[in-house]
């Protein structure tokens, strides 16, 4: 898999008697082909059901990963083995390789019918144009100033497509550079598949990675307002999600689902110091002093301005958030400190 957009959020569990009150899971699409373009002639071959959508590795490794928490949360008895829509919720970006992997990971936590039919929850998904939670708008011209500067760069215009090419120029390997910039998804997309024989200098556009980092203001490539587009509806929707399981009067919480698992086309991991301070806070914090409204898909501002990453948390108990960044897993547990 790939990577693309998102901020860690970390916390404090209680030392004593935790209670788990809430699980988020929160992973980009599967092993798929490239949305355009193959890197070899053999590629359209091996990837069948062609560009953008999900390979047999894909479904398999989705399905893999909803056994890991088949283990942790359904046979640990946190939700029903036999799946309770009150207990999980579901939702994946409108993109066939997001709602087939999102079928292919929860078709592996609860237990077959009796007739030995497999119990998949039903995934809620919204049309692309009106997604901004799992389908963030990239193509704003503003925000790039860090990035025209970094290349010397001539305008703000296409910023997303000079910018590799200026990358692959100046800091790629040399073998990298008499590759054509648009075999790059195809490459980063085709290079964990066994089955396709690369060319060398193409593996050594793998690193292509760091592209990712810059359309996302992630990384090294850190940049608050092009994250705060990218990640902060999604950033917004995990804190709403926690506090409102931390100030339910009852546990379970009605309405409120015990895990939540989102699908999302972009993901990357973009935890900043000067953009998310993380701190502990015991009393005299709200949500309200954490994020601001989001402003609609259609706008170029800030989507969440975020002034910390904090969850207040009723004492001895916790929630926890998954996220999963390309082949790396990252489990947070949070909770209030006690």
């Amino acid at each position: 898999m790939n990577s693309l957009l998102l901020i860690s959020i970390v916390g404090i569990v209680s030392a004593t008697s935790d209670e788990l009150l809430s699980v988020n899971v929160v992973i980009r699409h599967a092993d798929r082909a490239a949305s355009s373009g193959w890197a070899t002639p053999e590629s359209p071959t091996i990837l069948f059901r062609g560009n953008g959508e999900l390979t047999d590795d894909g479904i398999d490794n989705a399905f893999a990963q909803g056994k890991d928490f088949k283990e942790r949360y359904v046979k640990t008895g946190f939700i029903d083995k036999r799946f309770l829509p009150t207990e999980v919720f579901v939702r994946a970006s409108e993109v066939n390789r997001c709602l087939m992997s999102a079928a292919s990971f929860t078709n592996a936590l609860f237990k077959d019918t009796s007739k030995d039919h497999a119990v998949i929850p039903p995934i809620y998904t919204k049309e692309q144009a009106n997604d901004p939670l799992l389908v963030p708008l990239l193509s704003c011209q503003d925000g790039w100033d860090d990035v025209i500067a970094r290349f010397n760069l001539s305008s703000n215009v296409n910023v997303m497509q000079t910018s590799v090419v200026a990358m692959m120029q100046t800091m790629w390997p040399a073998a990298c550079s008499t590759v054509n910039p648009a075999l790059f998804d195809a490459i980063i997309a085709e290079l964990p598949n066994k089955l396709i024989n690369m060319p060398a200098n193409y593996k050594s556009c793998a690193q292509g990675v760091h592209y990712l980092e810059l359309l996302a203001g992630a990384g090294n490539s850190f940049n608050e307002l092009r994250l705060k587009r990218v990640a902060g509806l999604l950033t917004n929707e995990l804190l709403n999600n926690f506090a409102a399981v931390a100030n339910c009067a009852s546990v379970p919480c009605p309405g409120q689902p015990k895990m939540r698992i989102y699908y999302t086309i972009y993901q990357k991991n973009g935890q900043k110091a000067n953009f998310v301070d993380t701190n502990n806070c015991a009393s005299g914090c709200s949500l309200s002093a954490i994020t601001a409204a989001a402003a609609p898909r259609n706008h170029c501002s800030d989507s969440v301005r975020l002034n910390r990453s904090l969850i207040i948390l009723v004492s001895d108990k916790h929630v926890e958030l998954h996220i999963y960044i390309a082949f790396m897993h990252i489990g947070y547990e949070t909770g209030a400190k006690s």
